[in-house]
C-alpha cells in the first residue's frame, strides 16, 4: 500500500498542493453517481461507512453493525422517540434504528434520488411506516423548535461548512434533555507533513467535503452552542481495522481485476479518499471519533 502511496502523491502534488477540493461535481451529484456503489457497501446493512473492530468482533458486518451501536449508546431510544439521521445517504442507518429500537426516523439528505432508494428499502424491510426520508440541507434543518429526541450524524458532520452554526441549528430542534451524537472522522489535531497534506487534499476532493475538523474544535462549538455533558471517545483503533480492511481490498482488487478502470470517476474517487484517510488514521494525523452533547433539560 505504501508503494502505491508513495507514486500517487508524486504524481497528484502539483494539482494538491495548494490543499484545494475538486469541486467539478455538487456534493448531491457525486453522491447520486456513488448510488449503486452506496447499496452495495455494507450488503443488508446499506451501511456505507466504517466498521468498529472491538476483541469480538469477527466479520466486516459485526463491525458495521458495532458502529450503528455505538452511534446511539447513551440515547435511551425506545418507541415513541423521534430521530433525525442527518445525512442519511441510502437508508442504512435510519433503517436499522427503527428495525432495533422501533423509534420514529426522519433521514435528510442533500441528495434528491436517495430519497426514493432509501424509502423503498425501508419498505423492502417493514418499517416504511416507521423512517421517512427527506430531501434538505441539515444546514437549514427543516424541524420545529425542540421537536427531536436525538440528532446523529454517521460520518456526514464534516459536511457542514459551518461546524458551529450547524451545532446551534441542531440545539433548536431538539427537545430538552435531546442529544446530539456523531461518529466521524476529524484531525487529531499533530502537525501534518506536506505528504499528509495531499491525503487530507484526496480524501476532500474523493468524498466532497470541507477539511476535516480538529476533534477539540467540535468540543468546543458544542460548548459554544449551549450543550452540556459533552463527552469524546477516541475510537481511531476500532476504526483502523475497518480502514485498512477498505484498502487493502480495494489495492488487491485494482490488481486482479483489469476491469476496475471502467469503474465511474465517483467511485474512484471516493476510494482513493478511503486509502488517504486510511494512511492519515495509521499515521496518527487523522482520528475517528464518537462526540455527543445534550440540550440542558429544563
Amino acid at each position: 500500500m505504501g508503494v502505491y502511496l508513495d507514486c500517487r502523491i508524486m504524481d497528484d502534488r502539483q494539482k494538491q498542493a495548494d490543499s484545494r477540493v475538486d469541486m467539478e461535481t455538487s456534493v448531491s451529484d457525486h453522491y447520486a453517481a456513488l448510488t449503486e456503489r452506496m447499496e452495495k457497501f455494507g450488503g443488508d446493512l446499506l451501511a456505507c461507512h466504517f466498521g468498529l473492530w472491538g476483541p469480538d468482533t469477527t466479520t466486516d458486518r459485526e463491525g458495521l453493525q458495532r458502529a450503528n451501536q455505538a452511534l446511539v449508546q447513551g440515547c435511551d431510544l425506545d418507541p415513541g422517540k423521534h430521530v433525525l439521521d442527518a445525512g442519511c445517504g441510502v437508508g442504512g442507518t435510519a433503517i436499522a434504528l427503527a428495525e432495533t429500537y422501533g423509534v420514529r426516523v426522519t433521514g435528510l439528505t442533500i441528495c434528491e434520488p436517495h430519497v426514493a432508494v432509501a424509502a423503498q428499502h425501508a419498505e423492502e424491510r417493514g418499517v416504511g411506516h416507521l423512517v421517512e426520508f427527506r430531501y434538505g440541507d441539515f444546514m437549514d434543518l427543516p424541524f420545529p423548535d425542540a421537536s427531536l429526541d436525538a440528532v446523529l450524524n454517521h460520518e456526514s458532520f464534516c459536511y457542514a461548512e459551518d461546524k458551529l452554526a450547524y451545532l446551534q441549528g441542531v440545539y433548536r430542534v431538539l427537545k430538552p434533555g435531546g442529544r446530539w451524537q456523531a461518529l466521524e472522522g476529524l484531525l487529531s489535531g499533530a502537525p501534518m507533513s506536506e505528504e499528509q497534506q495531499v491525503l487530507h487534499a484526496t480524501a476532500q476532493r474523493g468524498w466532497r467535503m470541507p477539511p476535516l475538523e480538529p476533534w477539540r474544535d467540535v468540543f468546543l462549538a458544542l460548548e459554544k452552542s449551549g450543550f452540556e455533558g459533552i463527552t469524546a471517545q477516541d475510537l481511531s483503533s476500532e476504526a483502523a481495522r475497518s480502514t485498512e480492511r477498505i484498502s487493502k481490498g480495494w489495492l488487491m482488487l485494482t490488481l486482479l481485476n483489469p476491469q476496475i478502470a471502467k469503474m465511474n470517476r465517483a467511485s474512484k474517487e471516493f476510494m482513493e479518499a478511503s486509502i488517504s484517510y486510511d494512511q492519515g488514521l495509521q499515521e496518527g494525523v487523522f482520528t475517528y471519533h464518537f462526540i455527543s452533547g445534550t440540550k440542558p433539560a429544563r
